[in-house]
């Protein structure tokens, strides 16, 4: 019973998309004078296989449905992609792993998240694949073990910006702010005379969203300070409380809701409502990572000549909040076909496959020999300004990755904070007390 309970669950929850290729009335049978006939009689040669693959709907990439279409055609490889709501992705991915029924192919954050998956014990080991030796940034991808348990798509990830509509941006007269008074004067510049226009929206329905701003903030405006602040959370000789930074960031985030800055509805809305409110101009501003652009341009077909970006100037510094980690694709030990999902994982990580998904989300891709295509601008000039010239810091998350399993636990708190039914005190309480209980139960050195 509780297994068909589970089933009926995630059935609920998930959005399976099977592209299947090459199915017709010919039964694979060639036309006269067809030129595939010869494609069509090697793919036949190949042992069709299925292999699944879960992702969450943050993650997801129409390009995805190309590279499956071609691994259908090339290889007779049909690729299932399951793709799940953001705020139920980790708990699902949880519970899957724990009932040992698990999908070929998990994408999540690495080496992010081999916390939470516990890769060591229950994901493949990748490290001998031959795709390894092509890795750019190899390092990065490396659990403590020393070994590598996802496959990555970039070589570097999340970079904490505000992504805005050029045209409000010019027909208001603003320019990108110095310092975060300035920012607070350019909220307010939209909100009197913008006609309308949310000055920046949020998506709190993906809690996902909600948490970038005081995961961003927070490494920030502690400065020299970061490192031995999460040494001390991580040994319990600080608490959540005992960081005044901790709640400052909170309520500057919780300002711009206090002062009518973001819109009213934003308990219901998710990161597709934010990102079309802004392609249309009825809003100027998001707080989100890169691949916002892409999505922009290629879901909302934005004119990527009014995308602009800047750096949230949090406590007057110019430093941005960028991730240790990438987007990665592993396999699980229990996974019924692990051997068809390392060759799917091969096959995605040459340039024929890779190319196609950076030609429509432009990057910096995690192969040396893949082409990361043309990168929007508004990218490259964060790339050039911060990540190369090391002004940069790494986002809350990363450092803290030992507590990663009960994160969106923390993402509601800001959501409900937002709504207005909790204070920036009530959030450090709270999660003061699910931080310790959680550290007790996995046996945390110091707790």
């Amino acid at each position: 019973m509780k297994r068909n309970k589970f089933l009926i669950v995630t059935m609920a929850l998930v959005m399976l998309l099977t592209v299947a290729c090459g199915s017709g009335s010919n039964d694979g049978q060639a036309e006269p004078g067809d030129n595939s006939a010869s494609e069509s009689a090697q793919t036949d040669e190949k042992k069709a296989m299925t292999v699944s693959m879960m992702t969450s709907q943050g993650k997801y990439k129409e390009t995805y449905k190309k590279i499956a279409e071609k691994l259908k055609t090339e290889e007779n490889i049909t690729l299932e992609i399951q793709v799940v709501p953001d705020d139920q992705y980790y708990n699902l991915v949880k519970t899957k792993i724990s009932m040992k029924e698990v999908p070929d192919i998990i994408m999540h954050n690495a080496p992010s998240e081999y916390v939470t998956v516990n890769a060591q014990k229950n994901m493949e080991d990748l490290s001998n694949e031959p795709w390894v030796e092509r890795l750019s940034n190899p390092n990065l991808l490396k659990a403590e073990d020393g070994k590598i348990y996802a496959m990555p798509q970039e070589s570097s990830s999340f970079y904490a910006a505000i992504y805005y509509n050029k045209k409000v941006f010019e027909d208001l007269g603003l320019s990108e702010p110095k310092t975060y008074a300035e920012f607070l004067s350019l909220l307010e510049t939209i909100k009197s005379k913008g006609d309308g226009i949310t000055p920046i929206y949020m998506s709190n329905k993906d809690s996902w969203t909600t948490q970038i701003f005081v995961t961003a903030a927070l490494p920030v405006l502690l400065g020299d300070k970061a490192e031995e602040t999460w040494e001390g959370l991580l040994s319990n000789k600080l608490k959540w409380a005992d960081i005044p930074e901790f709640k400052q960031a909170m309520e500057l985030f919780q300002e711009l809701y206090v002062k009518g800055y973001t819109n009213k509805d934003h308990v219901t809305q998710t990161f597709d409502n934010a990102k079309a409110a802004l392609a249309e101009g009825k809003a100027a501003m998001v707080f989100n990572g890169e691949w916002t652009v892409g999505d922009l341009i290629n879901k909302n077909e934005m004119n990527p000549d009014e995308i602009g970006a800047f750096v949230l100037p949090f406590g007057d510094q110019d430093i941005i909040a960028t991730g240790a980690y990438v987007q990665g694709f592993m396999v699980p030990k229990d996974a019924k076909n692990v051997e068809g999902a390392k060759k799917v994982l091969e096959l995605w990580s040459q340039p024929d496959y890779m190319n196609i998904y950076f030609a429509e989300n432009p990057g910096f891709p995690g192969f040396t020999d893949v082409d990361g295509g043309d990168v929007h601008p508004a990218i490259k000039a964060l790339e050039d300004n911060y990540i190369k010239t090391n002004k940069y810091v790494y986002q809350l998350n990363d450092p803290m990755a030992a507590a990663s399993s009960i994160f969106p636990d923390l993402w509601t708190l800001y959501v409900d904070m937002a709504a207005g039914s909790k204070t920036p005190d009530d959030v450090v309480k709270a999660w003061d007390k699910k931080y310790e209980d959680f550290m007790n139960q996995i046996d945390q050195p110091g707790f």
